[in-house]
């Protein structure tokens, strides 16, 4: 923890002097740093005493043998370098999630060389990938999990390429600076109350007449707010849980989701509720506008309709903050 504040600045200092990189970006030799691994460390302690053994005893044998470890030791140094300039990183894309779920970030490393790379892995705060090998002119996708604690806009993190290949006597590496963010959703309410009976919830709900109850479609969880009517008794009577009835031909609503229809003083609160209302609508297949203090979603449908409707909760002013941070 007393460290915590000198990595903080010297991320902060690596991100002003370098930058955030583009997309692609290219990793040449001045960008890879390299250091000995403990068991790199402990391997050239091993050659420094041998070669101290072979100046007191004036051995060649043993100046021998010290020498060609030696020599291996620089021919690994090199090799482990040059096993990471010249990949090509590209692709970089933070997911959207909702709040208390990772993230992902995702991120292409491409061998343009003619040359296999070997054991190339990445590490993201505490998310690690397992090392891969590349064939030449081979792409991997490398995915990478962001802790998303609160809603808002996620920046990708720091990214952190290495390789310990081939003895694992070096470790070279270096750092990635993405330009790129993700939206963090408010966590659905579990426990929201259902909307009003007939619609979602808001003003100017609208309903098509059109359809019945013919066709029985099947059951779903009850949720307060459902009509009496709708209820399975016979399934409770037989000790089964608490289900609605579902029918193909029931009404189709279209309907607004209003931010101000709701009574919870917290707005957090009222936007884990429109999200909880906003996921319900989408899998039921319906029509639906979301109404917010500055700003109004038309009715629509659809996976896109749904992002842009959740999109407008994670960045709604007044609480929405760096969603890689926990609440305070």
């Amino acid at each position: 923890m007393l460290l915590e504040p000198v990595r903080v600045w010297l991320r902060e200092w690596a991100l002003r002097r370098q930058g955030h990189d583009p997309d692609p970006v290219a990793l040449r030799r001045r960008r890879i740093y390299i250091l000995p691994t403990p068991l790199g460390t402990g391997f050239g302690l091993m050659v420094l005493a041998m070669l101290l053994a072979a100046m007191n005893y004036s051995n060649s044998m043993a100046f021998s043998l010290t020498f060609l470890l030696a020599g291996l030791g620089l021919v690994t140094m090199h090799w482990c370098h040059q096993n990471l300039c010249g990949l090509v990183i590209s692709g970089v894309r933070v997911t959207s999630t909702f709040a208390g779920e990772p993230a992902t970030l995702q991120i292409t490393v491409e061998n343009g060389s003619a040359t296999e790379r070997y054991e190339i892995g990445a590490v993201c705060g505490e998310s690690k990938a397992a090392p891969r090998d590349l064939e030449p002119g081979e792409r991997i996708r490398v995915e990478l999990r962001l802790p998303a604690h609160r809603r808002g806009r996620l920046p990708a993190q720091r990214v952190r390429l290495y390789t310990t290949f081939p003895f694992g006597l070096f470790r070279a590496w270096a750092w990635l600076h993405p330009d790129a963010s993700g939206i963090v959703y408010p966590a659905p309410e579990q426990r929201a109350p259902a909307p009003p009976p007939g619609g979602m919830a808001g003003r100017d709900a609208v309903t098509d007449p059109a359809g019945g109850d013919d066709d029985f479609a099947g059951l779903r969880p009850f949720r307060t707010g459902d009509p009496p009517r709708r209820v399975a008794w016979k399934a409770l009577a037989r000790g089964g849980e608490l289900v609605v009835k579902q029918f193909a031909g029931q009404p189709a609503a279209t309907a607004w989701l209003d931010y101000d229809a709701l009574a919870h003083p917290d707005p957090e609160q009222r936007l884990r509720i429109l999200a909880r209302w906003i996921v319900d609508s989408h899998g039921s297949g319906r029509a639906w506008g979301l109404r917010l203090p500055d700003a109004e979603i038309p009715p629509s449908s659809g996976m896109a309709h749904r992002h842009r409707c959740l999109r407008e909760l994670a960045l709604f002013p007044g609480g929405a903050g760096p969603a890689g941070t926990e609440h305070a």
